[in-house]
């Protein structure tokens, strides 16, 4: 009977040996072309991913053009709107979602933060906290509400640094020393 079970046992130790190594391994730097562009596609990060990136730069964004840090809330804005294509890019079939809220709300904060206007920065992006939280809704998401943080996310950056903003955004214009 231990005889029959030890070659039991074996049996199937063999047999899932076989399934695990006919089964085919991802690697980015072996296989064909299209094997490893697969396996950089299957490691792409997901929304919930580019997500959490986005809310700490759009939290960023308000803070600094609060505390008056114009160039600050500019760059933080134009690293939104990049990650953004990422989660575009690698999900494509939000692409047009994330777009039409690029231009509805990101584009007027761009405006508020390039004249500078705290009093419609202020406004606009209250609309644009519901219009993120709207499209979580309509994309079954409605448990993820965004709510502004009590303080920002990054506590090492001087956010009250007076700064101007340089340059357009949706032009991809640099700050001046990235030039």
């Amino acid at each position: 009977m231990k005889k029959r079970l030890y070659v039991l046992a074996l049996a199937l130790a063999g047999l899932i040996l076989i399934v695990f190594a006919a089964e085919k391994t991802m690697d980015i730097y072996n296989g064909s072309l299209e094997d490893r562009v697969n396996a950089l596609a299957k490691i792409q990060p997901g929304l919930g991913t580019v997500m959490i990136e986005y809310g700490d730069r759009f939290a960023n964004t308000y803070y600094a053009a609060k505390g008056g840090n114009w160039g600050l809330a500019q760059y933080q804005l134009k690293e939104a709107i990049e990650i953004q294509e990422v989660g575009e890019i690698t999900r494509p079939k939000n692409a047009p979602l994330l777009a039409s809220f690029e231009h509805a709300y990101l584009d007027p904060l761009e405006k508020d933060i390039r004249s500078k206007d705290w009093a419609s920065f202020e406004k606009d992006y209250q609309a644009a906290v519901e219009g993120c939280n709207g499209c979580h809704k309509a994309t079954g998401h409605g448990y993820v509400e965004y709510k502004l943080p009590a303080q920002p996310v990054e506590a090492y950056i001087n956010f009250n640094l007076k700064t101007d903003p340089v340059g357009n955004v949706e032009a991809g214009e640099e700050h001046e020393e990235n030039k």
